[in-house]
């Protein structure tokens, strides 16, 4: 980031006075830049914290290099190369970004032959549970009987909207998919011992609280995962890779418009 903020550098005069954060000299920094590198998802603390070490450490290299061309430093030859290609590899990713909008469609059927000849890769290396977890930091006696006499913790965690409630564990209210059996809590791992699918444990203590676990499935190591479980992923390797393809065919086709030369004997 440092290396990106030292050329965000512009002149006033381009700029309304209300977009500019920072002035060294005549180098400013403008709102969109810092926002451009502010994170995404931080709450109104972080996002200050984050908009002064930006607009700092802007400044630090604002004066720095401004000090620098002062007293005569210049960029080497191979470092203007540098600023030079970095241009060149900016160009050529807003190009083949405006050319890959379209959206790459992947069928069903696509889909399905994938998951056919990749057997192999959605082998599972490690027994795995299907579980819902539910977590109270105190025990409810209306909820408890509640779960007692339910037999779909999930609809018991939906009904009472507990799902969106912020806990203070790891594990989040709600279904968790498929998880490694072996990476579990010890005591999760004692509670669902055995074979059976389908029964709810608990109350589970542990030094946080109270937990609910449902086994919906077991998986051994060595099974393979259905269709429907890596359905998704398959779509998503689908469309790299057509994306992927595309990009080679386009680059390819491009050399025609251009005279390329190439002279490895000078370097090999």
């Amino acid at each position: 980031m440092s290396g990106l903020l030292i050329l965000s550098g512009c002149q006033r005069n381009q700029h309304n006075p209300t977009e500019i954060v920072a002035r060294v000299g005549d180098a400013y920094l403008t709102r969109d830049v810092v926002l451009h590198f502010l994170p995404k998802d931080i709450d109104a603390q972080q996002k200050k914290f984050f908009i002064r070490r930006i607009v700092e450490q802007w400044i630090d290299n604002q004066i720095l290099a401004q000090k620098a061309l002062q007293e005569g430093y210049t960029l080497s030859e191979l470092d203007q190369w540098k600023l030079e290609n970095l241009k060149v590899e900016l160009l050529a990713a807003q190009f083949i970004s405006s050319k890959t909008q379209q959206h790459f469609t992947v069928t069903d059927r696509e889909i399905e032959e994938y998951y056919q000849n990749h057997q192999e890769e959605f082998r599972r290396d490690y027994d795995e549970v299907h579980l819902v977890h539910l977590f109270l930091e105190e025990l409810d006696n209306t909820l408890v009987k509640e779960i007692r006499d339910s037999k779909s913790l999930i609809e018991v965690i939906q009904k009472n909207y507990l799902d969106q409630r912020v806990t203070p564990v790891l594990e989040p209210n709600g279904d968790l998919g498929y998880v490694i059996k072996d990476r579990l809590r010890p005591e999760f791992k004692r509670a669902i011992r055995g074979t059976k699918t389908g029964l709810i444990y608990g109350p589970i203590r542990t030094k946080d609280g109270y937990h609910y676990l449902q086994v919906l499935d077991r998986q051994p190591a060595g099974s393979i995962r259905t269709l429907d479980l890596v359905k998704d992923d398959i779509r998503l390797r689908l469309e790299a890779q057509k994306r992927h393809e595309y990009i080679k065919m386009l680059k390819e086709s491009l050399r025609k418009d251009f005279t390329v030369e190439t002279f490895y004997e000078n370097i090999l």
